[in-house]
């Protein structure tokens, strides 16, 4: 087992009937403690949800299920029933409006009543199967800035700090303190420390802080978004970024377990 305790706030439920063990292995062997996993709305991957169930009912120590939400669809009595199913958060993607579209609000309303995570995907999608029809700048991160104003006490998630459009993500993450991005995807391939690093600049020992005084990098958390073996190499990902920019351990401890565990509330690393 590694020495790095993880929490991986991005993670999907693979097809294969034994993905959950493999997965549950392969966590064991990295370190990681927690995991989300994450579910699709019905009409994108039907039976996803009932995946993602059955995996926490198998290991409910080790993984959050998460329900894909039918935007179009689901109602927020449909959103209190995730809750009662067991689920600790719903998967947002695939929008036929903006996110932040009033059509949107009361399911917004009702999961931050039921007490459930939202992790958005964002940026650009897939371009295959059924994501041929999806609409990237309909999930712009500029539009949970709108979304965590008006349901401040509502935990939400971003992934892939927007990818590409990651100004607005960060920007959007510093003002709001209900606000949090994930590294998961190309981002760590692509793209250098040092531009992340200035991207993610603010402490509480800059004149320009956020409004809770909390460091950028106590607003990111990890995130795989891959297939259980290559989730290794998103560890190393993320350590090697840790490392290049010389972040404290704390920072780090944030980053891999801390501000997830705030999230979730769960009991933190010391």
């Amino acid at each position: 087992m590694s020495e790095r305790k993880i929490f991986d706030c991005h993670h999907h439920a693979g097809e294969e009937a034994d993905y959950a063990d493999r997965l549950a292995e392969e966590c064991e062997r990295i370190g990681t403690s927690k995991i989300v996993l994450l579910g699709f709305p019905e009409p994108r991957r039907p039976g996803a949800n009932a995946l993602v169930l059955e995996a926490a009912e198998r290991y409910p120590d080790l993984i959050l299920p998460f329900a894909g939400v039918n935007m179009e669809h689901d109602t927020p009595e449909k959103i209190h029933a995730y809750k009662e199913q067991g689920f600790r958060g719903l998967k947002f993607i695939g929008p036929i409006r903006p996110y932040n579209h009033p059509a949107h609000l009361p399911l917004y309303h009702a999961a931050a009543e039921a007490g459930l995570v939202g992790l958005f995907h964002l940026g650009i999608v897939a371009n295959s199967g059924n994501w041929r029809t999806a609409d990237s700048n309909l999930m712009r991160p500029i539009y949970l800035d709108h979304i965590a104003r008006q349901i401040p006490d509502w935990k939400i998630i971003g992934a892939h700090l927007g990818n590409p459009w990651y100004e607005e993500a960060t920007m959007s993450c510093r003002w709001n303190p209900n606000l949090f991005f994930d590294l998961s995807g190309s981002t760590l391939k692509k793209k250098s420390p040092e531009f992340l690093g200035g991207l993610l600049w603010w402490s509480d020992e800059t004149y320009y802080k956020s409004p809770d005084k909390t460091s950028a990098w106590q607003k990111i958390v990890f995130g795989s978004d891959v297939k259980a073996e290559d989730m290794r190499d998103v560890v190393n990902d993320y350590e090697r970024l840790c490392e290049a920019l010389d972040l404290p351990e704390e920072r780090r401890r944030d980053i891999f377990y801390n501000t997830a565990a705030r999230i979730f509330d769960v009991p933190e690393e010391k």
